[in-house]
């Protein structure tokens, strides 16, 4: 597993380059098709994905890839199966804020239950989070240990003006404070360590935004819940919208949280 983490921290530094220097361009939101995940493809978005497959490819790692922007590609093997992210925030990217990343995670089936290891970019400022299956989770090289606190601060994804009302006024009445910032990934990592009290996912997540980030938090100390269910999150690793889902920084946090929404 540690390959993997040394490989991703590789391909993370030359993204990083590549994306910091267009970041807010009207360059970074060219359209250049659509992505197999039914989003629009922008140059950013084709510019960190190119990097990701390439530095992967090179390695010689046999393995497929699952990638927002072209979907599936074979290295060789059928498994392990990398789940990237190649911009996680495009929006934010495009405009020039700074909160997005590149995630990438490693499933050895076709479950998120098989995923061993995962990494995560702040290509805005560098903060840089990984994880193996039973070894544990890092922040910048420390390791992460999940606090339990009250939950007062979460972070939030898909809320929309689709979204219920009833449940929008059950969320903003329960919290003290609301964050919506545009990242799945680094909303879960910065779950992971105690930025964020719990992260909300209200509508249908897809495996690209929370593979990476779903470990980190996991060997943080922390869980993934079907939505207001102490029932673990799982899912299958493709393209498809699966359901709506909460994590917590420590499991024990998890019975407040369903009690401040029902």
């Amino acid at each position: 597993m540690r390959e993997w983490i040394e490989l991703f921290k590789a391909i993370g530094k030359d993204v990083k380059t590549e994306v910091g220097s267009i970041a807010g361009s009207s360059k970074a939101k060219e359209v250049m098709g659509k992505g197999k995940f039914g989003d629009n493809t922008v140059y950013i978005d084709k510019i960190s994905e190119e990097i990701v497959i390439n530095g992967i490819s090179k390695s010689k790692l046999s393995c497929s890839i699952l990638t927002e922007e072209q979907g599936w590609v074979e290295l060789g093997a059928k498994y392990p199966i990398v789940i990237v992210d190649p911009l996680d925030g495009s929006l934010n990217a495009k405009r020039g804020i700074p909160y997005f990343a590149l995630s990438i995670g490693v499933a050895f089936g076709d479950s998120v239950d098989t995923i061993r290891c995962g990494f995560v970019l702040n290509l805005s400022n560098g903060d840089e989070f990984w994880a193996i299956k039973d070894q544990g989770a890092f922040l910048n090289g420390i390791r992460l240990k999940s606090r339990v606190r009250d939950i007062n601060v979460v972070a939030v994804e898909g809320l929309k003006k689709e979204t219920e009302k009833e449940l929008i006024n059950k969320i903003f009445s329960s919290f003290y404070r609301v964050r919506q910032s545009g990242s799945t990934a680094l909303d879960i990592c910065y779950t992971a360590s105690s930025a964020f009290d719990a992260f909300l996912h209200l509508d249908p997540a897809r495996v690209v935004d929370y593979a990476a980030g779903k470990v980190i938090l996991e060997e943080s100390g922390g869980g993934f819940f079907e939505w207001l269910s102490d029932e673990e999150f799982t899912a299958k690793v493709n393209m498809d919208k699966t359901r709506p889902f909460m994590a917590v920084p420590h499991i024990s946090s998890l019975n407040r949280l369903i009690k401040k929404l029902t």
